[in-house]
Order: structure tokens, then sequence, then C-alpha cells
């Protein structure tokens, strides 16, 4: 029957009108999966809980991935544009079935799905969730699942055939094939063993023979019988002649040819099945045999993809080459010689295929090869790819390269991931396609700071506690836990989504309860576990290096008023990780009026130990800054009416706006003649002044600061007002936090007036 494709333009719009019929069918499953929480929150005492014992868990992954509503939201109309695509298949005629046929092409391509977000975001989990989701709505749909079966191709054996069946129909296929084909081994390996048999009874009757008549001699030797085989006058004419009885049984022997055949021919014979056997295991004489060597020539057909379980196929393919990806063709050094295993036997599918009708999941999606993109390009279009010898490690000139098989369908649901440098180094055809028919999500970092969240919260820790079968956490505990995810993601009124960092926690925080014999995990193992157990290496290579050098720093909050000093904050972040650890700088200052020195026709303006020139990115430009707000709040400069000397002590070329408002601070003292308090330490970025209002704005890695400052013995720091209302909790700190938003603000916390 022949299948006419109509106008692919009108093809398009017929998709389109099935998905505005099936939307509103799909609506109720969604609301259904995104309510589970809410379902939760009336069957869960919020207001009187203990602990996460006995929370109600969903068994349902869409339900595990928390903070990542819009990931979720364009996840699932993707996957509804992909189900319309096969329903329209088969409203069309074009029975997948039984494979993807030419006319494939016209099938409008897509949908595809890029999630780009940073580490532990939850992107895989994101993945398999689909998965799950996918199962049910092929189910609702009637959409089934295929096998797919690699059959010998008897004509041309070098291009196996590809055989598809509905789930669970090629299993059974395959193993009614081994059943028959057992069946004829069963006569070939008895007609061996009955061979070897012989063989073996003829042997030993020959060796028997030659043993008898040996054992013959012997007794004619010592009871010197008169008639045997030779008359007595031979016989005993041997016995003069070779006095010695093993010389006497050579002789005797040699003058009977007989004998030496039966001797040679029994151990011809045990050699020859002796020989069988061992090859006959070398080839696996259980699957039949073909020639000496036994290698395998079955003829049953190789199982490729099985999904008789019928569950939507997610395969993880991150780090997989080509050979994996796109399949190959085993090699068998027996195979030129026509000892080997047969080429359909030597099939492997790959990951696009296993994938067919599911989800094909590819992280940091930019490593792919630019060869491997193009070869991906060409599976998303067409649905459909050959197996063939592509591992890069194979020599040339093997009977593999000339195998290929018919066209396998691999008509898969692709989902790319990777983080945000990703997007200028994924291969641009590929980045094209994803672009034109899917959809590019970013992840969230964090989530707003609810209640609704912070239950959210409650219920990851009591999912990871069931999977990694821990105790449960106290409700102490689960508060401290939300509290370092507030703090992780940077923000007062927000919570990370990078969880794999809580993981660590939870697991280590559970250890010490268990190693203490307790039942629950409380609020001090989870102190315990944040303070010293669960730091990156590159927090503990930067505190290390920092109480290192902290045996050398100046630094002493305990002095009284200074002038000319004071103490500025800035952090470390490791190039890799972005992993920020605070610091605690000495800025010292000299100011001196210029007329003081005769001869002396101009000023300066300098400032040490900062970033050089050539790597300094921001303080350079806050320097400037500073002369330009001192000119106009004292209206002197700096730089001409004065020697003015800034030195950051020991900073060792630290960078950063943060360090404009301690320059100006610095200036201000020296300039009004008021010491600085020794106890409070300062960031924040200075600005140019509007009116009488000069503005300090907010700066990063506070939390960092003030914990440096903390440890360190200051009772107070001083940071932007902004920071206080938006990045941290007073209450996180034993120190003193003062949100400042302007200079005066400053000046009057920390000038002694």
């Amino acid at each position: 029957m022949k299948i006419f494709i109509r106008n692919p333009f009108k093809i398009e719009n017929q998709i389109n009108q099935i998905i505005e019929e099936e939307m509103k069918r799909n609506e109720e499953y969604i609301l259904d999966c995104n309510n589970h929480n809410s379902n939760n929150e009336k069957t869960w005492d919020w207001d009187n809980f203990k602990s996460t014992e006995n929370f109600p868990i969903s068994d349902n992954l869409l339900d595990w991935v928390i903070g990542q509503d819009r990931a979720l939201k364009e996840s699932y109309l993707c996957l509804d544009e992909w189900t319309h695509k096969l329903k329209w298949l088969e409203k069309e005629n074009i029975d997948i079935s039984k494979g993807i046929r030419s006319e494939i092409k016209l099938v409008p391509a897509g949908p595809y799905l890029l999630l780009l977000g940073d580490a532990g975001t939850g992107k895989s989990l994101i993945g398999r969730a689909l998965a799950s989701y996918l199962t049910k709505l092929y189910k609702k749909h009637d959409i089934k699942l295929q096998d797919v079966v690699c059959r010998r191709n008897e004509i041309i054996p070098s291009e196996p055939k590809v055989e598809v069946y509905s789930a669970g129909k090629g299993k059974e296929i395959v193993y009614q094939e081994k059943k028959k084909a057992a069946r004829k081994g069963f006569l070939k390996r008895w007609a061996v063993k009955a061979l070897m048999g012989i063989m073996i009874g003829a042997g030993l009757f020959m060796i028997g023979a030659f043993a008898y008549y040996i054992h013959s001699l012997w007794s004619r030797w010592c009871a010197n019988p008169s008639i045997w085989s030779w008359d007595l006058e031979q016989f005993t004419s041997l016995r003069t002649i070779y006095p010695n009885i093993f010389q006497y049984i050579l002789e005797a022997v040699s003058l009977n040819s007989t004998l030496l055949y039966l001797l040679v021919g029994g151990a011809t014979t045990l050699g020859m099945a002796i020989f069988v056997w061992y090859f006959g295991r070398l080839g696996q004489m259980n699957s039949g045999l073909k020639g000496v060597g036994g290698a395998e020539v079955t003829e049953a057909p190789k199982l490729l993809i099985d999904n008789s379980k019928e569950e939507a196929p997610f395969i993880d393919a991150t780090g997989h080459t080509s050979s994996q990806l796109f399949g190959d063709i085993a090699w068998d050094p027996y195979q030129t010689g026509g000892l080997g295993t047969p080429e359909h036997q030597r099939v492997s599918a790959g990951d696009v295929h296993r994938a067919n009708l599911g989800i094909l999941y590819i992280d940091e999606i930019k490593n792919l090869h630019p060869e491997e993109a193009t070869t991906l390009l060409t599976v998303l279009e067409d649905g459909r790819l050959p197996v063939a010898l592509r591992s890069r490690w194979h020599g040339g000139g093997t009977a593999a390269m000339a195998v290929a098989t018919e066209p396998v369908p691999c008509l898969c649901f692709l989902i790319g991931a990777g983080n945000f440098d990703s997007i200028p180094n994924i291969h641009p055809a590929l980045m094209d396609r994803i672009y034109g028919y899917g959809k590019v999500v970013r992840m969230n970092n964090d989530m707003p700071n609810t209640l609704k969240n912070r239950r959210k919260y409650v219920q990851f820790i009591a999912q990871e506690a069931k999977r990694y079968h821990l105790p449960p956490f106290s409700r102490e505990a689960c508060e401290e836990i939300v509290a370092e995810g507030r703090r992780k993601s940077g923000k007062r009124d927000a919570l990370t989504t990078k969880f794999r960092p809580l993981i660590s926690i939870i697991k280590t925080a559970a250890t010490l309860a268990l190693n203490e014999k307790l039942k629950i995990v409380d609020v001090k193992h989870v102190k315990e576990a944040i303070n010293e157990h669960c730091k990156t290496i590159q927090k503990q290579l930067q505190e290390h290096y920092i109480e290192e050098r902290g045996k050398f720093l100046e630094i002493s909050p305990s002095e009284s008023p200074r002038l000319g000093q004071i103490y500025g904050l800035s952090v470390t972040a490791d190039p890799y990780s972005n992993e920020m650890t605070g610091m605690v700088l000495s800025v010292k200052g000299f100011l001196e009026k210029k007329h003081k020195f005769k001869d002396v026709t101009e000023g300066y303006y300098k400032v040490t130990g900062i970033a050089t020139p050539e790597t300094a990115q921001w303080i350079t430009a806050s320097v400037d800054k500073v002369r330009s707000v001192i000119l106009q709040k004292y209206h002197v400069d700096v730089a001409n009416q004065y020697f003015a000397h800034i030195d950051f002590a020991q900073a060792y070329g630290i960078d950063g706006p943060s360090a404009g408002v301690t320059m100006t601070i610095l200036l201000c003292s020296l300039l009004e003649g008021k010491p600085i308090r020794q106890d409070v330490a300062v960031t924040g970025e200075i600005n140019i002044g509007v009116g009488d209002e000069i503005k300090v704005t907010a700066v990063g890695g506070v939390h960092e600061k003030i914990k440096a400052a903390e440890m360190l013995g200051f009772k107070k720091v001083c940071i932007p007002d902004k920071n206080l209302k938006y990045s941290i909790d007073p209450n996180d700190y034993t120190i003193e936090v003062i949100g400042c938003s302007n200079l005066d603000d400053y000046l009057l916390e920390c000038l002694v007036r």
C-alpha cells in the first residue's frame, strides 16, 4: 500500500489543530502532578510536627523536582507536542510500529529541550521525571513502544535486516527462534557427543588390546610356557638373546606390526577426541558447530532494543562517544575465515536507538565532538540511523568495516543540558535546530523564600532521608537546613535550588546522629556538618591559605581608635568553582598638605597593594571615584593639594569595587582629624554623589565577609543597606551588622566624634 504525504505546511497546521484539541485533556493530569505537594500540606500537620518521620513521600518523580516550575511547564509543553506528533503519525496511517519509512522526513522536526543552569539544580532529575510522565501519556493516548530485532541477511550477510515489533513481541519472537535453533543444535550436540564416545571407545579398545598383549608377554616371561605366538625354541632363543624383560618385550612387539598399529591407532583416536572436545568448547558447542572451530552459526535473530517493560525509555548518554551514541559493529578475529560470529550477532544498538520513542538525555552537550553533533542532527531529522562501524579505536582493514544494518528507528526526544557557558560552545547547527524546533530553558538557581517553598525543603529532607535510609530530622534541624539554603542563595528572600551540596549536609548530619545512636537528627548535627565536615575542597584550601597568612597579618580589633587606619572586607574566589572566602584587610593612609613643603609644585595620590593595572577590573575605577567623592564632599583635590597615599597592607593583589567605601572613610578620617574605630570593619561600593548625598551601593560576598570579621573578633560590620535588606539575615551572626545607605551613615558608625 502506498502512502501519499500531503503538503508539509498543511501537515503542520493539522498538528497544531490536534495540539489545541488535546491540550485540555493533558491539563488535568499536569494539575494532578503539580498539586501533589498541596495534598501533602493537607495531610501533614505542619504546625505541630516534631520530625520528618512518616512524612508522605510521593512515588512520582515529578513531585521530587523543587523550585523549577517554569522548566517543568516548558517540559510539559514539549512532551505534549511530542505526543501529538506521534498521534498524527498514527492518524496519517504511518504505522511507526513497522519501522520509520522515508516519508517520515516530511514530518515537522522537534520538539527538543535544552536546560541551561548551574550544576545541582535538577536537570537530570527533570529528565528522569519526564520519562515517567511520558509513560503515563503513552498509556493515556494508547501509544505503543517498540522492540527492534536484527536478523541475518541470507543474500547480503554484511547488511543485516532490521525488524520492528510492538513492545514485548520482539522479545517473544527472539525467544521462540532461539528455542527452534536450540532444537536443531540439540541433534548436532548429541551427534558430536556420540562421535566423541565412539572415538574414545575405539581408542581405549585398541590401547587395551595392546596392554593385554604386553601383559601376556610378561606372564610368559614369568611362567615360561611352551606354546604361544612363537614356538618354544623361538621364545627360548629370545630369552637367551634378551635376558632383560623390557628388552625382550620391545623386541617381541617389533616382530608383530599389528601391535604397533593398535598402539598408534588408539593414541591417535584419543587425541582426535580431545581435539574435538577442546575446540568445541571454544566454539560454544551449545549453540551449534561449524567446522572444527565450532563457532556459533545460529540463525536466531538478536534483540537490539527491548521495551517489554512498556516504560518510556530514559537513556543518559552523557560523555558517550560515537560508538555508544550511534551503535557499533563488534570486531571478530575469526570472521575473515568464516569461523566467527555472524554479522547480525555482532550488531550493538546505540543510545539513540535504545531511546526510540523515549528520552535521550545528554548533559554537558557542549562536549559533543563535531562529527557526533552532525550525526545527531541526522538522527533528529530522519528518525532513523543504520548501525555501522563507528569506533574511533578500530584499526583499518577489519571485516567489521563492511557491515552496516538497515536503518534502525531512533525517533527520540532530545533533552540537552549544560551550564551557561555551553551556549557558544554547542555546535552551531545543533543549536540552531534546538532554537528553531524546541525550547531553551534557564534553570533557577534559587526560589522565593516563601512558606510554601520552605515546606518543600522539608519534603526534600524527608525524600533524601528515605532514599539513603537515614533517620528522620527534627523540626529544628529542618529549620537549620532551610537557613543554610537561604545563606547559599546569597539572598535574604530566596532559597537555593542547588540541592546537591545540601544532600551532603543531610547525609553527614544523619551519620553523626547514628554514631551517637540517636533515632532523630538534631540541629547540632546539622550545624556540625555545615561548619566542619561539608566544606568544598576550594573552601578548605582558601581557609588554609588565609590561616597561614593570618600569622603575619597586622589585625587587632581590640585596639583603641586610630587615625589613618581602617579595616576593610574583601573576598577571594576560586577560579574554577567560584567558591568565595572572606578576608579582612588592614588599610592605612597618609595625607599631608602640599604647601608645607617648599619647592614642591605638584602633589600626588597613590594607592598601593591593589591589583596591577593589567589585572584590575574594578578597584582602579574605585580609586578614581574616591578622588571625585572627596572633591565633592570637602572641595579639595587629594591629588593636587595633598600628598595622599593609601596602602592595602598585605592585600596581595585584591581587586573589586567593595574597597571604595574603605578608602573614602580613611581619607575622610585624615581630613577631619577624627580617629577610626578599630573594632569595626566595612565594605561597600562608593558612588559619585547627587546633591548632598553620596550613595554606597551593594556588593557581593557579604555573607563570607561577615563570617571573616566574626572569626577575627570584630564587634561590628557596616555593609550597604541593600545587602542587609536583600542578601543576609543578621540573626545568622554573633557580630552586630549595620546597614548604611550613604557615606554619612558609614562615618557615623566608624569615626569617633
